[in-house]
């Protein structure tokens, strides 16, 4: 792809967010062989300037072919592209913070978090801000993580870790950098624009707070922002998600003023198709996925239905997946009631054979179900925040097996539940239950800060394999309709 009407640009940037472990095509997506011919032509057209090869977060987990190698195979793929600069996203925590480490050690490119802090040991391999000169023009790159970490991947991963709040830390960046003649400051965020998100803890915050930021690369909303965007004139770019689109931003340095003008655009999969596969990332590829083959391809059930897990739906409502995932747990587990949270689930599943691949595609986070002795209060207070965006889509939303929920979606937040039965017998507000909750969610997860204290039980496997051997000895049995457990009475 050539820059525009000859014009010369002093650099472009080549952005990637929440790609979530897609590199092969899945789902439609842009193939990272053909993606790598992209950036070589991009390289080879001098009227680009400097390329920079740009990633937000959310990137080393969530497909089997990211999680089988926790990671190492996604690390392996960006240092080929020529990555430059990545931030950590929430989900990038999935694995431990000690595992993370090495994937970081691995890595030709630079990762970037001004605003984590590891109170045990200094990381050298996570930097606060790099600073590079291209033909006179200082640039500063900063990375942004989003203290949603803290309640968006199980808190065990990020022990001994504090995450600042991003505006002070951004605010000391600026002061420590006072002096120092920087012509551009690029943020690489992993905030969001998430309506269920803390207005500080979004992008658009930060470019309002400071008119120094020039551009930010943002990520984890999965927001699609398909023309310019510009917020106190910070060019602010998003995705979407897991490799759909990327993003190509030109920029042009007014020499006198330094003033930077912005070229933004989306690149789709039809833009990037037509270049050829590039055979070592292709090979490369193929070889990790024979190895995994003989274990993802293994069939362990039919369904005569799609199994629906769009990440959409499940966040603002049940499905036939979502109740066979909690039916799974509730049998496994011999509990009075399962609660697991919809963003939990990523994909759905069509409709024929099942494989432990598809499985492990759609539920891909590795958490571990434990079950915890919940006073009735407690669980009240969980749906509540289960159900507190309803009908707006939220990775809180509630999934459940063994109780049904009478809820108003037309009173405030937090104040919907009327009714609960567990068992079929009324819930009782003084009395305990059983209750069987992803192990992420145990520890305050998507702020089911109520599940906190309760007395563990019992700790089981991942959601993933407690599914796969469901289905192994139950079969498949969904309908296409589902009898709903969260009833909406006022609707």
């Amino acid at each position: 792809m050539k820059s525009n009407n000859n014009t010369f640009y002093d650099f472009t940037f080549i952005h990637l967010n929440d790609i979530h472990g897609r590199v092969n095509g899945e789902n439609n997506s842009i193939n990272f062989s053909k993606l790598f011919t992209f950036l070589e032509a991009l390289r080879k057209d001098k009227n680009n300037g400097k390329i920079f090869l740009i990633d937000s977060g959310d990137t080393l987990h969530g497909t089997p072919f990211a999680n089988l190698s926790k990671g190492e195979s996604i690390v392996a793929l960006f240092n080929y592209l020529k990555f430059d600069y990545t931030t950590i996203g929430n989900h990038d925590f999935n694995y431990g913070y000690s595992h993370l480490k090495t994937l970081l050690s691995l890595q030709n490119y630079k990762t970037l978090a001004l605003n984590l802090i590891d109170k045990q040991s200094k990381n050298e391999d996570v930097k606060p801000f790099d600073i590079v000169s291209i033909n006179g023009i200082n640039i500063c790159f900063f990375g942004i993580i989003t203290p949603e970490t803290y309640y968006k991947t199980n808190s065990n991963n990020i022990k001994g870790l504090d995450i600042i709040d991003p505006e002070v830390a951004v605010k000391n960046l600026l002061k420590t950098l006072e002096k120092e003649e920087i012509d551009l400051y690029v943020g690489i965020t992993h905030l969001g624009c998430d309506k269920s998100t803390k207005e500080i803890y979004q992008s658009s915050y930060l470019a309002k707070k400071f008119s120094e930021i020039n551009i930010i690369f943002d990520g984890h909303s999965h927001t699609e922002i398909k023309e310019q965007c510009l917020i106190n004139n910070t060019l602010i770019s998003q995705t979407g998600s897991y490799n759909n689109k990327i993003a190509l931003i030109q920029v042009k340095i007014k020499r006198e003023s330094k003033t930077p003008i912005f070229n933004y655009k989306l690149i789709s999969k039809d833009d990037i198709d037509y270049y050829k596969n590039d055979p070592a990332i292709k090979d490369k590829i193929e070889n990790i996925l024979k190895n995994q083959a003989l274990i993802m391809n293994t069939v362990i059930g039919q369904s005569k239905y799609p199994l629906i897990g769009d990440r959409n739906l499940v966040r603002c409502q049940e499905t036939n997946f979502t109740q066979l995932i909690t039916d799974a747990i509730l049998w496994k587990t011999d509990c009075d009631a399962v609660l697991i949270n919809g963003g939990s689930i990523r994909d759905s599943i069509t409709a024929g054979n099942i494989t432990i691949g598809d499985i492990m595609k759609s539920i891909p986070f590795g958490n571990f179900i434990v079950t915890k002795k919940i006073q009735g209060t407690h669980l009240k207070t969980a749906l509540e925040n289960g159900l507190k965006a309803y009908p707006e889509p939220l990775g809180a939303m509630a999934q459940t097996a063994g109780m049904k929920v009478f809820f108003n979606p037309n009173n405030p937040p937090l104040k919907r539940v009327d009714d609960i039965y567990i068992q079929n017998n009324l819930l009782s507000l003084d009395s305990y239950y059983n209750v069987a909750m992803t192990d992420f969610m145990a520890l305050g997860g998507e702020e089911y800060s109520s599940f906190i204290d309760g007395e563990e039980i019992e700790h089981y496997p991942s959601v993933e394999n407690i599914v796969i051997e469901y289905i192994k000895f139950f079969g498949i049995k969904v309908k296409e309709s589902i009898v709903s457990r969260i009833i909406s009475k006022y609707n």
